[in-house]
């Protein structure tokens, strides 16, 4: 399954009156024209990489706050797990979707949450998928235990699993 490609695109037309507001990009391209003016203005992509060589994950960055009019990211949220020790991997999110602090830091928890129980599993710019698994107790018996099954496949193919103590 490809994963979705989210930007935004601005318009670079100083005469226009929506040069520099955001327009928002679901698996797009690499042309943006503006719809008021329909000038060609520019595409700033949600992309995501990492530096290190270990399995490990112990930092999320999240470059936001996009300025338009400058090409660069205003602001940076840094989440890191104290608890490990060394070096380990540095995961960096830049996103012009992000504006405000409190979502970036949200966004760098539920990545660090996520990145080590997927490592192996990035590919070029791809950005880790923020979703939780949620076992309820409510559910059969059999939900149940597939939900507990699958959570421990994943577990047993984490970096998590091989972390010093």
């Amino acid at each position: 399954m490809a994963s979705m490609k989210r930007g935004v695109g601005y318009c670079k037309n100083t005469q226009c009156e929506d040069y520099a507001k955001g327009v928002f990009l679901l698996n797009h391209g690499d042309s943006f024209y503006c719809p008021r003016c329909r000038h060609q203005g520019e595409v700033e992509k949600e992309r995501g990489f990492y530096t290190g060589d270990s399995d490990i994950f112990k930092e999320v960055r999240v470059e936001y706050n996009f300025d338009p009019t400058n090409t660069m990211y205003r602001e940076i949220a840094i989440v890191r797990d104290e608890s490990l020790w060394g070096r380990h991997n540095v995961y960096t999110l830049q996103s012009p979707l992000i504006k405000t602090e409190k979502r970036a830091l949200k966004v760098a928890e539920a990545i660090l949450a996520n990145l080590n129980r997927y490592r192996g599993l990035l590919n070029d710019d791809e950005i880790p998928r923020t979703t939780e698994i949620i076992i309820s107790f409510d559910d059969p018996f059999d939900v149940f235990q597939e939900k507990l099954h699958q959570l421990g496949k994943e577990w047993a193919a984490s970096g998590l699993r091989e972390m010093p103590r």
